[in-house]
């Protein structure tokens, strides 16, 4: 049975669109992500790194596609595309990449010369990474794509489509999206998960056997329950609570521009 429950209330517009990276760099044009094509000076990056368990990985300040795929053992593979309209354009910015057992932190980092004030770049990212890691992306415009990460998943700052499947074991805190986001949640762990701050559609695909607690709040828009496991009821002026299963962890959702469906997987 498809219950769908309209929430009455409103919720301030949000103001994130490319804010990410223009907050970064606000004097650089990235309109060139918007467009799915290579540019005409590109440069590629292939290097391969052991990551410890637990290791912490942070990706932030890309314009283009992440895809992260998740693999056993202990090397973590980094394949990008940089991108450049330009020879210069291409020269005036690098990725920089910085490694030790224990993290990998990779970086966009653009010259400040009078030549490198504009530049129309962007980048395409493959990650292959341990599942045991811990993963944090932030100002990404473009779609991103995750596979499961068994440690702390934590996404912020994204202009564009995100697909994240969600581990059993770690927890997840995404914010700050624009565009849609869709989530498979096999199973919760104990810390559950958190969304927050989505101007989008929403979209949680939900394991036929999972338990878990539901808290919705701050919607601008439809709640639906497309799941034979889920029950949600109306329990303020946009706010909403109910169940997947028998309840359990608890999964979060608050301040979303836009529809939100609990659908089963």
């Amino acid at each position: 049975m498809r219950h769908k429950l309209i929430a009455l209330g409103s919720i301030a517009v949000l103001t994130f669109m490319l804010a990410p990276i223009g907050g970064a760099y606000p004097q650089e044009r990235h309109v060139e992500a918007r467009v799915d094509r290579d540019m005409p000076e590109r440069e590629d990056i292939n290097q391969s790194y052991v990551l410890n368990p637990g290791a912490r990985v942070e990706l932030s300040v890309i314009s283009g596609p992440v895809d992260v795929e998740t693999i056993s053992g202990n090397t973590a593979e980094v394949h990008i595309v940089r991108m450049g309209e330009t020879r210069t354009d291409l020269d005036c910015y690098k990725i920089a990449i910085e490694n030790t057992p224990d993290s990998l932190v990779i970086r966009h980092r653009q010259e400040r010369t009078d030549e490198c004030q504009s530049i129309r770049s962007r980048q395409r990212v493959t990650l292959r990474l341990p599942r045991n890691v811990d993963l944090k992306l932030n100002a990404i415009s473009g779609p991103v794509k995750i596979g499961e990460i068994d440690g702390t998943l934590k996404l912020s700052g994204i202009s564009g489509r995100v697909e994240v499947a969600h581990s059993a074991l770690g927890y997840s805190d995404i914010s700050g999206i624009s565009g849609v986001l869709t989530i498979t949640i096999p199973r919760l762990s104990e810390r559950g998960l958190r969304v927050s701050g989505i101007s989008g559609r929403v979209e949680l695909r939900l394991a036929s056997d999972l338990n878990a607690d539901l808290n919705v709040s701050g919607i601008n828009g439809d709640v639906n329950a497309a799941a034979p496991n889920v029950t949600i009821n109306k329990v303020g002026h946009s706010n909403f609570a109910g169940k997947v299963g028998a309840g359990g962890s608890v999964i979060s959702v608050s301040g979303i521009s836009g529809s939100v469906t609990f659908r089963g997987e």
